[in-house]
């Protein structure tokens, strides 16, 4: 699951979503997406998020001793935020963090770190 926090507000992440929505259109059923815009100061540290925008690769399955809330090791029970359609999304796991990218980055950057080929 890759998912981006972004906010309309912040200038460096305003082209995010449109990057976000392009490689998922090219990668097809291979990544799930999930977009979070605009999120709360709560959502941000729960996210363990500083910068905007923040990709964040998680994968299912946290083992029972892997338990954990740091931005090196971030285990969530559920991941919050809208498709590529706009709609609210809630996923149950629990989600691992496995691969963390902050700030602006060019679309190939992404797709080589959090595309199907990575």
């Amino acid at each position: 699951m890759l998912v981006l926090v972004s906010a309309p507000w912040a200038g460096p992440a305003r082209p995010a979503p449109t990057v976000l929505r392009e490689l998922a259109r090219r990668w097809g059923s291979a990544i799930q997406v999930l977009l979070v815009e605009d999120p709360t100061d709560e959502l941000l540290e729960h996210y363990c998020v500083d910068v905007l925008p923040t990709w964040l690769q998680f994968v299912l399955g946290a083992g029972e001793a892997d338990t954990g809330h740091t931005q090196e090791r971030l285990i969530l029970q559920e991941l919050h935020g809208t498709d590529l359609a706009g709609e609210d999304v809630s996923v149950a796991g629990p989600w691992k963090l496995v691969h963390r990218r902050t700030g602006a980055q060019p679309k190939h950057v992404i797709d080589a770190e959090f595309g199907p080929a990575h």
